[in-house]
């Protein structure tokens, strides 16, 4: 089992070669990936992610490192049997605000990457995935402004959120696992 990377660590990573996408999004954007392809999900995440041309930039290296790290969390996560799986979003201390904001940006990586990942997939999706899948799309257009900062109900409907993306996403991948 690989260690986790921190979320403000991936962040950091993340925005010092350039990238204008939060730890979350890359999270869910090779979450994506593997769901709809894993065969191919590395090399997508590679060239959508990381441009090679800075590969001899030691921050590209190291950036590059811990995404692939992420895709084998990720992997292995997603055949836990136990549902280890986990959305990767800011720490509950961050706020709900941010972290609403965070699983927003996570629907939207993650939407992108099934897209990319599945596209080419003759694997036809169950109803309940179909319905997942379209859930997490709707997610995408959450109104982070209306969410209180200090709304106890509003973080317990978070999480509830948070439990459902994880059972939706299981529910993706087992669909398009080879049969």
């Amino acid at each position: 089992m690989t260690s986790r990377i921190e979320y403000d660590a991936l962040d950091t990573y993340l925005k010092n070669i350039g990238l204008q996408v939060s730890a979350a999004e890359a999270h869910g954007l090779i979450t994506g990936l593997v769901c709809g392809n894993f065969e191919k999900s590395l090399a997508l995440m590679n060239s959508e992610l990381l441009e090679e041309s800075a590969s001899d930039d030691p921050r590209f290296r190291e950036c590059k490192a811990e995404l692939t790290q992420l895709h084998a969390q990720v992997a292995d996560d997603l055949k836990d049997t136990q549902l280890g799986f986990e959305l990767y979003l800011t720490p509950e201390s961050a706020g709900t605000t941010k972290r609403a904001m965070a699983l927003v940006q996570w629907c939207q990586g993650f939407m992108y990457g099934f897209g990319v990942s599945a596209r080419e997939s003759e694997r036809k999706l169950s109803s309940d995935a179909e319905e997942a899948l379209e859930d997490i799309g709707e997610f995408t257009r959450l109104d982070t402004l209306a969410v209180s900062e200090d709304d106890e109900e509003e973080m317990e409907a978070l999480t509830e959120l948070e439990e459902y993306m994880r059972i939706a996403v299981m529910t993706i991948y087992q669909d398009m696992l080879p049969k």
